[in-house]
């Protein structure tokens, strides 16, 4: 019921991203974009989603492009950290068809068909490599410590991204993760206390940015895998973009998405 509910509220993303200045060009160039408008100031960035969304990912995507134009970027991703020598790999290969077969032949790609090993997850990681080979100072990073330990989810988490902010303190972190765990402030389901990896970051002074989204689609289970139709987030603002405050509590800021569309999970679009 539970894991029932965290995808049911989990947020979401944008292909078009109306808060940032654009180039002709597209992510994977660098010095491709420009500013971010309203983004809001911060070393660590948790952005909190519903997974299985073409959007958002595209939105870290551009996020990324454009802090990594004056300064180093390492974008922070829910995949298990086991999976770091396989993405490390891949940032500096051609990105093939074979070097994404490696990169997606492990369990999480393979069997954890929940959103966060979308087609759209895929092709941010592919965006970033675009942009190492560029020369932008940019990385990707996963930080899901929970498989394979009896580790809390939150817990876990949290631990993943702090082991990596205290190897790069001086890097501009951008976290996506589903958005319970974003939040800054613990919530009670039923008779369990949820503490969430924001709350535990607390001492980072992070900065929690739920990702609302109008009526759309997304890739997940709940609990049937497959594209589901949801309504309009609550925090939704109508004009896409930056805005301050959410609702839920427990982010400081939300950023509004013109559109939500489900991403299905990569190796079955590959199929």
């Amino acid at each position: 019921m539970l894991a029932t509910l965290r995808r049911t509220i989990a947020l979401v993303a944008i292909v078009v991203l109306s808060g940032c200045s654009h180039s002709t060009k597209t992510p994977g160039t660098a010095g491709s974009c420009r500013d971010v408008q309203g983004l809001p100031p911060g070393n660590l960035l948790l952005l909190g989603e519903m997974h299985g969304s073409v959007e958002t990912p595209a939105l870290i995507s551009q996020l990324a492009c454009s802090l990594a134009s004056s300064r180093e970027v390492a974008v922070g991703l829910e995949i298990p950290s086991g999976d770091q020598s396989l993405i490390d790999s891949y940032l500096v290969s051609r990105g093939t068809k074979t070097d994404k077969l490696r990169l997606t032949g492990s369990d999480f790609w393979q069997r954890g068909w929940d959103g966060r090993s979308s087609s759209s997850m895929l092709r941010l990681i592919d965006d970033i490599r675009k942009l190492k080979e560029d020369g932008a100072p940019i990385d990707v990073f996963a930080f899901d410590d929970q498989p394979g330990t009896e580790l809390g989810r939150d817990f876990a988490i949290a631990n993943g991204i702090r082991r990596f902010h205290d190897l790069h303190s001086k890097k501009q972190i951008i976290a996506l993760m589903g958005n319970i765990h974003a939040m800054q402030e613990q919530i009670t389901v039923g008779d369990e206390t949820i503490v969430p990896s924001g709350k535990l970051l607390e001492d980072l002074g992070p900065i929690s940015i739920l990702v609302a989204y109008p009526k759309g689609t997304v890739w997940a289970c709940m609990p049937d895998c497959g594209t589901h139709e949801i309504g309009a987030a609550r925090s939704f603002m109508g004009a896409p973009g930056f805005s301050e405050g959410a609702s839920p509590a427990g982010y400081s800021h939300t950023f509004s998405l013109p559109s939500i569309t489900a991403a299905p999970p990569a190796v079955q679009e590959a199929r």
